[in-house]
């Protein structure tokens, strides 16, 4: 029997959840209900595209980009690495240990994780910098992933990180969480909703340990 563990990096969608402060809110509603007298149970759903664990297609910040229902599942599933960094900033020095050369998933846990278990929206979570994301697009990475509502620091008007990435056809996965993994090589499956044309889409994302 296969014990490999099996780690769930998608968030819960529900109203009132962590949302990024100008996404509209959730609303999870039924319009059927079997307690009510109907034949079935069923539900509406609303929100932003990139609402909790999600993935930034190409096209989210550059015209000419993918789509996220194109993108690669040669690029979305495989071999990943999940690296810690303990600063308040993910820069390309804290990427000289990594071996850029091997993985072209890089998924970076952080203090983030924490900020996750809040509905409250936090300014002060831990971004990649401009530095680091050069290096990654340089190594051939294909996918970055991140312990927050966004790769990029929320104070930045010109959103750099995000177009030097898709810019680069890098995909982006936000609002991962990597609170119960260690850092390491595991086996990843992202698979967003195949919204056609979409600039990004909700994800089911999930590590498998080797």
């Amino acid at each position: 029997m296969d014990k490999r563990r099996i780690y769930d990096l998608s968030v819960s969608i529900y109203p009132g959840m962590l949302k990024w402060i100008d996404d509209p809110d959730v609303e999870l509603t039924k319009t059927a209900s079997i307690g009510d007298g109907d034949g079935y149970n069923l539900s509406r759903f609303s929100g932003s595209a990139h609402t909790g664990t999600h993935i930034d297609a190409p096209f989210h910040f550059s015209a000419n980009g993918k789509t996220v229902d194109v993108l690669s599942l040669y690029d979305l599933i495989g071999e990943a690495l999940v690296v810690q960094v303990n600063a308040d900033t993910i820069s390309a020095d804290e990427l000289q240990k990594v071996d850029l050369n091997r993985y072209t998933r890089i998924l970076f846990k952080t203090r983030n994780s924490t900020l996750l278990k809040s509905e409250a929206f936090s300014p002060e979570y831990v971004p990649l910098e401009y530095s680091a994301a050069e290096l990654l697009v340089k190594a051939g990475v294909k996918v970055v992933g991140i312990d927050y509502l966004s790769i990029e620091a929320f104070d930045t008007e010109e959103h750099p990180v995000h177009k030097v990435l898709t810019g680069n056809d890098v995909v982006i996965i936000e609002t991962l969480d990597l609170s119960d993994v260690e850092p390491g090589r595991y086996f990843m499956v992202a698979l967003p909703l195949k919204l056609k044309g979409c600039d990004g889409a909700p994800a089911r994302v999930v590590l498998v340990g080797y």
